[in-house]
């Protein structure tokens, strides 16, 4: 994803304001959240009313994504002790595809359902 694109996800910023916040010096999601709305205000086209809500929006992202990833991480772990079909133990293994490939996986040993690893 490209710089001027990770902006754009913040709302209340467009493609316009996107390449002068990067052209400032200012190329992430977490830039802006850690900016001061001040500083944002110096960018042609915002105001600090604006960068406050800017940065605000920012905020939220950081905090959305770091809350999706510990949820993930968990439903991750807990798929990896027992089967998500039968909740029996997984063991790991390969599965021989052909004679020159193989999959590694955590297979249950009871359904023999399988998780690529």
């Amino acid at each position: 994803m490209s710089v001027v694109n990770e902006l754009l996800r913040v709302k209340g910023i467009g493609p316009k304001a996107a390449e002068r916040l990067n052209k400032a010096g200012i190329n992430s999601i977490e830039q802006l959240a850690n900016a001061r709305p001040e500083e944002l205000a110096f960018v042609k086209g915002i105001g600090i009313v604006s960068a406050k809500k800017i940065k605000e929006n920012a905020q939220y992202i950081l905090n959305f994504e770091r809350g999706l990833t510990i949820v993930l991480d968990k439903i991750r772990e807990n798929f990896s002790k027992s089967c998500p079909k039968c909740g029996s133990d997984l063991k790991e293994r390969y599965i021989i595809i052909d004679p020159t490939r193989r999959l590694h996986v955590s297979q249950c040993t009871v359904c023999k359902f399988y998780l690529p690893v």
